[in-house]
């Protein structure tokens, strides 16, 4: 194996490791003001408890827990954001710590890195691979998810529904439906598919992604993300900083994941000898494969 896949191949297994052990840290949630336990719904019937799905809009101010640092705040904004809770729209840990919360209750969300912004971190915010976010939190009102029949009936998610879709999902339902009838009135352009756009059921907030979003997607070219992920493993591995990977940091590396580096080892990865593995050296040219 080329030495510098096998670098990345190691630094792979080294982040897994750590993962693995960051993995014990909890959110930890503390209502400060409000209620700390509530039903599911009031005596109206509307939603009184953040759940996974429904949509909440709250206030927030994200400090660094450490030192007690602000990063962000709604407030600054003049609007709390809504969003649909459980589906990744924000940090891991912040999804997970608003499930469960009350209206109109206070709380405190204290999130360990691996459920923020994990090894990249958010350096224009000042948030390293090592920082535990606060979050404080405000819960102002809790909405019941929006219907989306399109996203049901659409079962290989192609964004359009076929015929044979549309008739699979109303057999399942027990339904007797036209399906040629409810082509002619859904499928307006007559390409014998009913696009999200066409369709005039519950359909969601959330349409498919735009041209350019599809296009940035189709671009991305997989050995320059492979690179920009050993990249960013290779600053988790640089203990101290400096840019560069001393013996003692490799070695360190091998022992996180129960190994002992050998001294060969070293003197492969270290091409120009002079006691450091450089960033090049760690990830080489990725359009290029080594001997």
């Amino acid at each position: 194996m080329p030495i510098r896949q096998l670098l990345v191949t190691i630094a792979l297994a080294w982040a897994a490791t750590l993962t693995l052990a960051l993995g014990t840290e909890e959110i930890k949630v503390t209502v400060n003001e409000g209620p700390n336990s509530c039903q599911d719904f009031d005596a109206e019937k509307k939603s009184t408890k953040v759940q996974k799905d429904y949509s909440v809009a709250f206030h927030f101010t994200a400090y660094d827990a450490a030192t007690g640092k602000k990063i962000e705040s709604s407030h600054d904004l003049g609007v709390a954001p809504s969003f649909p809770v459980g589906q990744g729209k924000v940090i891991s840990g912040l999804d997970q710590g608003l499930i469960g919360l009350c209206k109109h209750s206070k709380a405190s969300i204290v999130i360990p890195p691996h459920l923020a912004y994990g090894t990249m971190g958010k350096p224009e915010q000042g948030v390293t691979k090592d920082t535990i976010l606060r979050y404080d939190v405000e819960i102002i009102d809790i909405q019941p998810p929006v219907p989306n029949d399109f996203k049901d009936i659409d079962s290989n998610k192609d964004w359009k529904i076929s015929r044979k879709e549309a008739k699979y999902y109303f057999e399942s339902k027990n339904q007797n439906v036209d399906i040629d009838a409810l082509f002619k009135t859904e499928d307006t352009d007559g390409d014998g598919y009913v696009s999200w756009e066409e369709f005039t059921g519950p359909k969601g907030a959330e349409g498919p992604p735009s041209t350019q979003q599809k296009q940035q997607t189709q671009e991305v070219n997989p050995l320059e993300q492979a690179a920009a992920q050993a990249a960013a493993i290779f600053h988790q591995m640089d203990l101290d900083s400096d840019g560069k990977i001393s013996k003692e940091e490799l070695a360190a590396a091998f022992e996180l994941m129960g190994e002992k580096m050998t001294d060969e080892f070293w003197t492969e990865s270290d091409t120009n000898g002079d006691g450091f593995v450089s960033i090049q050296e760690f990830i080489g040219d990725p359009g290029r494969e080594e001997l």
